[in-house]
């Protein structure tokens, strides 16, 4: 395998995509059921859970997005990328320096962390319920970056079956918890974060115990120096993704914590609500994107830019119909799918606030075309090389759902879903702007 020939090799991993797409779908579709299950009973679907409850998790988990999305830029991105250009017989080495890495991020990142949320509590009136929930993100964020690690680095190295297999043991583990505090009556934010603590230092214990001989350690003062070195190769390559990761999860989660601040907590649990039902397109979106990535990247390698249209107007074209799709039947049903998946108290908000009629999933949902297009134009732009475009084009994205929030006098569930609307679209024209430029002047 190591002294294939480049086609050869492209042929042998192409010949592998779909079963380890199938698998990656099957890890994927676990981990968006698991968020879901969790955000209805948080917010009372099954339980104690409420508005207020939902609002505070929407919160703390906006928080814990940020910092996966940093975790993600330093770590377990460069992981992907660097893990297929090691030889065979170096593969656990770097795979240790890797580990160590992470764990340094981990370290800065609950760091920082600390800091901030110390300040928050300090500097201004939080609620109690909301800062223990913040509290207890901050303690069990280290186990979550640790799990994410884990689950990269299995699918780095193609073992996707071992990664679905674990997701499986996680959310059957994770369930067991969730019973247990619907059938004590104990649901609420702070103590579904414990849970969820509990559960990935369990996972992540028995991921180390199976696979630690994939992994290499030298205490040598040279292993040391590349271990920093890897770290500075990390963040260099890292940087632009990680400006991209940060924007986009604020995109995506700033609502939660604007709500809070502008409106109350049962709004944001609300927002939230509606937010979880747009999001079951996630599978879908994830599932397709995890087999555009490597073959636009292969498309541009092997023919440029018209390479690289070729595979995205191919496999672009699946996801648009997708997203569109959702994004209609949304539109006619999301309000109806949200009266479903959560409590008649959540019909009540509507009642009370906006004359009984729930439009914040359907005008939600209207971003999931644009949504498509952007990770499309996005998976181009990180194909060509081309990041520091894809940051702009996410910081774009953040500026125009602060204007567009901080233009309205007069804060509501619809200005923010408005917001978000706007800010995919104007994400995915500058990258599609971006894009089409790039393959104009190379073509």
């Amino acid at each position: 395998m190591a002294n294939a020939a480049p086609g050869s090799r492209a042929r042998q991993l192409m010949g592998i995509l779909p079963v380890a797409t199938f698998w990656a779908l099957v890890a994927q579709g676990i981990l968006s059921v698991t968020r879901l299950l969790t955000t209805m009973t948080v917010g009372g679907k099954f339980g104690s859970g409420s508005e207020e409850q939902l609002g505070y998790y929407s919160n703390g988990f906006a928080a814990l997005m940020v910092m996966i999305a940093i975790f993600e830029a330093f770590v377990t991105t460069p992981l992907t990328v660097f893990n297929q250009k090691q030889p065979a017989d170096r593969k656990s080495v770097f795979s240790g320096q890797m580990l160590i890495a992470g764990l340094l991020v981990i370290g800065g990142i609950a760091a920082v962390c600390g800091i901030l949320f110390g300040l928050q509590l300090y500097t201004q009136k939080v609620k109690p319920e909301l800062a223990a929930a913040l509290v207890a993100v901050a303690c069990m964020a280290p186990f979550q970056l640790i799990r994410e690690f884990s689950r990269r680095w299995l699918l780095a190295n193609l073992r996707v079956r071992a990664s679905a297999g674990l997701e499986v043991a996680f959310a059957g583990l994770f369930f067991i918890g969730v019973f247990t505090l619907v059938a004590t009556g104990n649901v609420s934010a702070l103590t579904m974060f414990f849970t969820l603590a509990v559960v990935n230092a369990i996972g992540c214990v028995s991921w180390w115990l199976i696979f630690r001989e994939s992994f290499s350690f030298n205490s040598s003062i040279d292993q040391s120096s590349s271990i920093g070195n890897q770290l500075i190769e990390n963040i260099r390559y890292g940087r632009w993704v990680a400006g991209e990761n940060v924007c986009s999860t604020l995109t995506m989660y700033f609502s939660s914590w604007y709500l809070t601040w502008r409106l109350d907590e049962a709004a944001a649990g609300v927002f939230f609500a509606c937010f979880t039902v747009v999001m079951l397109a996630n599978p879908f979106l994830l599932g397709i994107s995890s087999i555009l990535a490597p073959r636009a990247a292969q498309g541009f390698n092997d023919q440029g830019y018209l390479g690289l249209v070729g595979v995205l107007l191919k496999l672009g074209s699946v996801l648009m119909l997708v997203m569109i799709a959702i994004s209609v039947l949304l539109w006619f049903a999301g309000d109806r799918v949200t009266t479903l998946l959560f409590p008649a108290e959540y019909a009540g908000y509507f009642d009370q606030h906006f004359g009984g009629i729930n439009q914040i999933t359907a005008v939600l949902g209207l971003a999931l075309p644009a949504m498509g297009l952007s990770y499309i134009s996005a998976f181009g732009l990180l194909a060509a090389h081309r990041p520091r475009d894809n940051f702009v084009s996410a910081a774009v994205g953040v500026a125009v759902l602060m204007i567009v929030n901080f233009c309205f006098a007069e804060t509501t569930l619809l200005t923010v879903a408005i917001s978000f609307v706007a800010s995919y679209y104007a994400a995915m024209a500058c990258r599609t702007g971006f894009l089409l430029v790039a393959f104009l002047k190379h073509s």
